[in-house]
């Protein structure tokens, strides 16, 4: 094996110092180091027509391009971009942003308020546009106008306190060349985007890389890098080669074993924090079986999830308390506030058999049927998504119950979540920012566009309603953690873990920050 391991290093060595992909542009002089930085992505972009950017690595490479009005520090604050300064009205309808002037498109074109109503304008009613975003904008935005030009005002449908959240940071609400745009066409600008960000696209080889050069009149400041390049590398393994060999300076795709071996490499980093990322089994109520309250008390009884978050996850995830809200978020509970139903096999016996279910022989019946469990997870959607489906699965046929786990490839399993084709599902949702309605409202609101699962309660709707409809910061807390604790009381999830945001990162790389939110990498560069 480690003849085998110092082949393999070599040949990846040699494979870098051949390729094109990764490394070095130019020769730095004496004493100089050469500012390109090359970052591993899990998989390669799609497309960077902001309006249809609907996975993470295309976003990361947007984000470096495009900007939107408003943007997240480091801290999770929201923080001016293209727009300097905006204020609401008292109401909480009308928002007006004042633009940020004498900012340029990369090829030239004056950024204002013409190009953000167009931006805005193409989401909401272009027929040629993408759908993606379409609902999402259409259902809090009743007009956009633009009384100069460098002010924007948007009138809401009704009061919004999440709008900067639901709509200006989505990947919608990049900004990108409207001349560009009607010089190359929809799908022509999508795969050559010109934005005002840092950095300029340059060029895409599908499957290798993606390149992008140094914007130098960038309104923020030049960035230090001159290239930045992203590579899509699947595997995780290739990922810790690469990083240790030197082919890549950040490695964004690590499994536990990966973290533990290169927290002992001197020449990486390894950095992490909670991200808005959550993770959980969710129980289906539009089957009969998950109606019954006493089946899903019962479910979160048997399951040792503190044991087995911390043998499987370990450092790579924080247990949750909340199904669906994460630990980052600001409307996060006080730490042992929500209910919890522990480890208790004996107690999830005891409420099954006080509900009426029968145990002989070991298993559960109801009406003389075995009472069986259809469980569906993904195979490393997740991090440990199958392994810790297998442990649940040993666990509740302990206590009675007849479960079948089916172990599916991600595109076959998201057709049949979304057709209610289970009883128990592994599922996630992830999000760029703590805004708790962006996790409630899709995930457990009647209706939600991910209530896969039929989740109603009115009370909880009104609650959530309000929690955007109010501008006071207390206010809304006290309702979403009100929120919280109804969605644990009705036990219509498993709650697993808050996934981390894990980055590897070698030494001679200054100045990168580390957050839950998108990552920015024009304030790195390479040093000694």
């Amino acid at each position: 094996m480690k003849l085998a391991r110092l082949w393999l290093l070599v040949l990846v060595s040699a494979s870098l110092i051949l390729s094109a992909c990764g490394g070095t542009s130019k020769p730095a002089a004496e004493g100089e180091s050469v500012q390109e930085a090359v970052v591993a992505l899990p998989t390669d972009i799609v497309q960077l027509d902001p309006l249809d950017i609907g996975d993470a690595p295309s976003s990361t490479v947007a984000a470096q391009i495009m900007e939107a009005l408003v943007q997240r520090d480091e801290n999770g604050n929201i923080q001016g971009a293209l727009a300097e300064s905006w204020e609401t009205s008292p109401d909480g309808r009308v928002w007006t942003f004042h633009l940020r002037q004498g900012v340029k498109f990369h090829d030239g074109s004056d950024f204002n308020a013409e190009v953000v109503k167009w931006h805005f304008d193409r989401i909401l009613s272009d027929p040629d546009a993408p759908q993606r975003f379409r609902k999402q904008w259409s259902d809090i935005i009743e007009k956009v106008e633009t009384p100069d030009d460098y002010t924007v005002v948007v009138t809401l449908k009704s009061p919004n306190a999440a709008f900067l959240d639901l709509v200006i940071l989505t990947n919608a609400g990049m900004i990108w060349s409207k001349a560009n745009f009607e010089k190359l066409g929809a799908k022509e600008a999508a795969l050559h985007p010109v934005g005002t960000g840092p950095f300029i696209f340059e060029s895409w080889e599908p499957g290798q890389k993606v390149v992008l050069k140094r914007n130098p009149d960038y309104w923020g400041g030049a960035p230090k890098l001159e290239t930045l390049i992203f590579r899509p590398i699947a595997e995780s393994n290739t990922q810790v080669i690469e990083l240790e060999t030197g082919g890549i300076h950040i490695a964004t795709k690590l499994g536990l074993e990966d973290v533990q071996r290169l927290q002992n490499d001197p020449n990486v980093e390894v950095l992490t924090t909670p991200a808005y990322q959550v993770r959980f089994f969710t129980l289906n109520l539009k089957r009969p079986l998950m109606q019954d309250p006493a089946v899903r008390q019962a479910l979160n009884y048997a399951f040792d999830r503190t044991s087995t978050i911390q043998t499987l996850v370990g450092s790579m995830g924080v247990p949750s308390e909340s199904s669906v809200l994460p630990v980052a978020s600001w409307a996060h509970p006080e730490k042992g506030s929500l209910p919890s139903y522990g480890y208790d096999p004996e107690k999830a016996k005891e409420v099954l058999l006080a509900a009426g279910y029968e145990l002989k022989d070991g298993r559960l019946y109801r009406d003389g049927q075995p009472v069986e469990i259809l469980f569906i997870t993904p195979n490393g959607r997740y991090f440990g998504d199958r392994e810790i489906a297998e442990v649940a699965k040993k666990a509740w046929e302990k206590v009675g119950f007849t479960v079948t786990l089916k172990v599916m490839e991600w595109a076959p399993y998201l057709e049949e979540v979304q057709a209610g084709n289970y009883d128990v599902a592994v599922l996630g949702w992830n999000q760029s920012s703590p805004e708790p309605s962006i996790f409630f409202d899709p995930l457990v609101k009647t209706g939600g566009r991910a209530n896969y699962s039929g989740y109603s309660d009115p009370e909880l709707d009104e609650w959530l309603t309000q929690g955007v409809q109010t501008t006071d910061m207390a206010e809304r807390k006290a309702l979403y953690e009100k929120a919280a604790q109804r969605v644990e009381e009705n036990a219509w999830f498993v709650p697993l873990y808050n996934e981390m945001k894990v980055a590897g990162v070698r030494k001679e790389v200054k100045g990168y920050i580390h957050t839950p939110a998108f990552t920015r990498y024009n304030t790195i560069y390479i040093g000694k």
